[in-house]
């Protein structure tokens, strides 16, 4: 017998959230659209965000790669019943919350497992703290559940790990 177990991790750090940088994201014009405000569709959506990079070295070494590139970032906003329904990101890379302001109340983010909707078979809640950020394959379907307050703000993106 051949057995072949595919996993897919996430990674989760709490990082120290620069309140420079938060304000600098803050003063971003976002877009209402349907399920909240965001910046993805704007061509000012590029956000550099240091902070992350050791995190992120700290992820390639765990996957025993040399370096990371992030090639998208976007922002956005939740107000009261605000929402982001299941989704995927470009699947061959990985992506990333990081939640920038939120309170108790702030909608956790529901990561189902890769053949969803398909297959059902298991979840994983990630309850946002000012200053976590969560590190995902791509393909993981997921989605930020109805908000309870107006203070969720993330920053988002892609990334690519590889070697040098």
């Amino acid at each position: 017998m051949i057995k072949y177990l595919f996993t897919f991790p996430i990674y989760i750090g709490n990082l120290k959230l620069d309140k420079t940088f938060v304000n600098k994201v803050k003063k971003f014009k976002l877009k209402k659209h349907e399920f909240n405000n965001n910046n993805y569709y704007d061509n000012t959506k590029d956000i550099s965000c240091v902070e992350l990079d050791d995190f992120f070295k700290e992820i390639a070494e765990d996957l025993k790669l040399t370096s990371f590139k992030i090639t998208q970032t976007w922002i956005q906003k939740y107000n009261k019943n605000n929402f982001h329904d299941c989704h995927t990101h470009d699947l061959a890379n990985f992506s990333f919350i990081y939640y920038l302001d939120c309170t108790k109340n702030s909608s956790d983010t529901l990561f189902y497992n890769p053949l969803y909707p398909y297959y059902h078979f298991n979840e994983y809640r990630v309850k946002p703290e000012k200053g976590k950020c969560v590190v995902f394959s791509g393909a993981i379907p997921h989605a930020a559940l109805p908000n309870k307050d107006d203070k969720r703000l993330i920053l988002s993106g892609n990334l690519n790990f590889f070697n040098e």
